[in-house]
């Protein structure tokens, strides 16, 4: 008699725990998020165009200043590796852009011509070495230009003194062979034909040591040395960015 009034006590619990296991296993299970790195290590790095992609273009319909309709083409790159310096630049160079873009987009779409007549890149790739140089022409044809170089055996981003490092060069001596360069070409474009009243005080802005030590240096696709640097006049916008060699 105990034992039957035992089974009818635990009978509606055992109902109930069966209840509670039929409910857990026929919930949907969680997926799992996975984070797929947004570029990967290619197979094949010895072609540049294995290294460095096309990350964003676009094609704007817009009117210039003559009232035409003229179409603009802005592309900018991506490095096609993984690792955090890669990432970071990418990153830095969509940031950069992102602006034009938008500029560019807004443009078209009232019928006006946009800031930038083009935003293109080149990629160049010696040895270890890539380096890419991304050129804006304004409306005024004016150029502009952003560099990058990057390690791509050791994943690691170049900066002035990493690239001269890896050239083996003396980082002073090939900072003073600029400075030299950078004047004679500033003296031979305006000292002769157009020489403002504060040409000298535009010279030091151009060849000061600060100046000079903001330039940015990148290889060709022949292995030479050249720098962006920024050369200041009292005519046209003020300021302008040149390609300087160092060979």
């Amino acid at each position: 008699m105990k034992i039957c009034k035992l089974l009818l006590f635990l009978l509606p619990l055992c109902l109930l725990l069966t209840a509670c296991t039929d409910e857990k296993s026929s919930s949907k299970p969680v997926s799992e998020i996975v984070t797929v790195p947004v570029t990967t290590k290619p197979l094949d790095t010895s072609k540049a165009e294995n290294c460095v992609i096309t990350a964003r273009e676009e094609t704007f319909t817009c009117t210039d200043k003559n009232k035409n309709t003229v179409e603009t083409v802005y592309r900018i790159p991506a490095l096609t590796f993984d690792t955090p310096d890669a990432v970071a630049i990418n990153s830095e160079i969509g940031k950069k852009y992102e602006g034009d873009f938008a500029a560019a987009k807004e443009a078209s779409g009232k019928n006006k011509y946009t800031p930038y007549d083009s935003i293109d890149y080149e990629v160049f790739l010696n040895d270890d070495v890539i380096s890419i140089l991304i050129t804006s022409e304004n409306t005024g044809h004016n150029l502009s230009y952003s560099v990058y170089n990057y390690n791509k055996t050791t994943g690691k981003r170049l900066d002035n003194k990493g690239l001269l490092s890896y050239l083996q060069r003396d980082y002073d001596q090939t900072f003073a062979k600029l400075k030299k360069a950078l004047e004679d070409d500033y003296t031979s474009k305006f000292k002769y034909e157009n020489f403002p009243k504060d040409y000298y005080n535009q010279m030091e802005l151009t060849v000061g040591d600060e100046a000079v030590a903001q330039s940015q240096l990148y290889l060709n696709g022949d292995a030479d040395l050249y720098a962006v640097c920024v050369e200041h006049a009292g005519v046209g916008s003020g300021e302008f960015s040149v390609l300087i060699s160092l060979e």
